[in-house]
């Protein structure tokens, strides 16, 4: 099976949120006022004042940056499990009676999806991260952050913040490992 990296696309949906905020920091800035109110017509924005478009705009990006690090993330474990999955497939050829070998692999692929990130992480460290192992430790911390941020951004809980440029780097150079080794 040939693996692409699904991270670019995400990537790439993360970089024009970012422009379109520019952009409409600029709209909210234009002094014209045919020009602004042709900018900003039908917008959350459009009856704002400057100062309140900026708070919408900068409470907005907050929120956007948070959902791509939780889209990154969700994106980077479905390519994990599928990746192990298919090299699960083994298992097919090499136990006999083949009846078996199917039932042992049906049964392994069922469980991968059960698996925990962490654990998952633990022996990719110990074999195809082992001349990269801080990747490990830097993925679980994008996947500590996705937990915090999935589930409601508790204050009581301490988590360091992950911006979606290093969780891109980490796990896209995660990803480029395990498809160098299909």
């Amino acid at each position: 099976m040939n693996f692409l990296n699904p991270l670019p696309i995400i990537w790439q949906a993360y970089d024009m949120a970012q422009n379109s905020f520019t952009i409409t920091r600029r709209a909210i800035k234009t002094t014209e006022p045919r020009a602004r109110l042709r900018l900003l017509q039908r917008t959350r924005v459009e009856a704002q004042t400057i100062i309140e478009a900026e708070r919408t705009i900068q409470e907005s990006k907050d929120e956007v940056t948070a959902l791509f690090v939780i889209s990154l993330w969700a994106t980077f474990e479905r390519f994990l499990r599928d990746y192990l999955q298919y090299k699960g497939k083994v298992l097919r050829q090499y136990i006999i009676p083949a009846d078996l070998g199917d039932e042992i692999y049906l049964h392994f692929h069922k469980e991968v999806e059960f698996w925990r990130p962490e654990e998952i992480l633990e022996f990719l460290k110990r074999s195809l991260l082992k001349s990269h192992p801080h990747l490990a430790g830097e993925a679980k911390n994008v996947y500590n952050y996705r937990n915090w941020l999935a589930h409601g951004k508790s204050p009581q809980k301490k988590v360091s913040p992950v911006d979606p440029a290093s969780a891109y780097s980490t796990l896209e150079e995660i990803i480029n490992i395990l498809v160098a080794n299909p």
